[in-house]
């Protein structure tokens, strides 16, 4: 079969490895940094693939290339091998491997990372890469490959990609004592006790804008936040209460806040690309290791 494969004229290890490189750079220049003669080269290279799977791979975008689904497929494919004859290289030479892990700024601060040394602690020579990204383009580019395991919404999990379910992720009102002195008594009178940093816009927003208006006051948000790390900070200099992941609690001095909790939450996954995990027996072994540290539990939490 796979003599079959490089038998063939228009394929070749070299052709498929360029056109990786392009697909991640989104440009040919990208990765030439302007050598004409490697452009050339990589030109040609990405004509020929084409030509030996009988489908369009790039098409122009502005001065850089646009991937077709086909060239998507084929760049997912390459990326997932080449990883693995990479895994496969470092283990033979006792070096670390490259494991690229991608979570929202709240769930990279809050979970991946507080938790991290476990990890490294029970796996040995391995190397980790951490990113952020929106939460429809960490799907999208861990089922690609470009990441090899991404912590996501159930909702936003794609065809393409396996998960396990590490637990639910609650709310809390977090209020300075400093501001307000007696615990309020539940969530309503809360929200019409004090000024909230709340986000920007989003589901959550919404959801405390309604309650607000059900109970016959108004919300006062005096910081409206991009991020729920905005709110944290804005919260520990006790200007105003915050709206924050039950993650967070771990990250503050419970003493000087009163804690109230939210009627909303969602779903965390640890999720990955099915076929990266197939070619990478390494990564396979170090998924079960997320899923035990990285598991969410109340009494997990509550210890944090």
């Amino acid at each position: 079969m796979y003599q079959t494969l490089l038998s063939k004229s228009g394929f070749s290890m070299d052709r498929l490895a360029s056109f990786c490189a392009v697909a991640s750079a989104g440009s040919i220049v990208g990765v030439t940094k302007g050598d004409p003669a490697r452009q050339a080269l990589i030109s040609r290279q990405i004509r020929e693939l084409e030509s030996f799977f009988g489908v369009e791979l790039v098409r122009r975008k502005g001065r850089g290339l646009e991937l077709t689904e086909q060239g998507r497929e084929l760049a997912a494919v390459g990326r997932e091998n080449f990883k693995g004859l990479a895994d496969y290289i470092s283990l033979c030479r006792g070096m670390p491997w490259c494991v690229k892990i991608v979570a929202s700024n709240s769930v990279c601060q809050w979970l991946v990372l507080p938790r991290l040394k476990e990890i490294v602690r029970s796996s040995s020579c391995v190397r980790f890469e951490i990113f952020h990204e929106q939460t429809r383009d960490m799907a999208t580019m861990t089922r690609e490959g470009v990441y090899d395991l991404a912590f996501l919404r159930k909702e936003a999990i794609i065809p393409g990609m396996k998960s396990k379910v590490l637990g639910e992720v609650s709310y809390s009102l977090f209020v300075p004592k400093s501001l307000l002195k007696t615990a309020p008594s539940n969530l309503s009178k809360a929200i019409h006790s004090i000024g909230i940093a709340l986000p920007v816009g989003g589901h959550l927003r919404e959801s405390m804008e309604q309650l607000a208006k059900k109970t016959g006051g108004s919300l006062q948000v005096p910081f409206a936040c991009t991020s729920y790390l905005q709110a944290f900070q804005l919260l520990q200099t006790e200007l105003c209460a915050a709206v924050l992941p039950d993650l967070a609690a771990g990250a503050l001095d419970t003493g000087r806040f009163h804690r109230i909790a939210v009627p909303e939450k969602y779903t965390l996954c640890l999720a990955w690309s099915a076929r990266n995990a197939d070619i990478r027996p390494a990564l396979t072994r170090l998924i079960e290791k997320c899923w035990e540290h990285y598991a969410i539990s109340p009494t997990r939490m509550a210890k944090k």
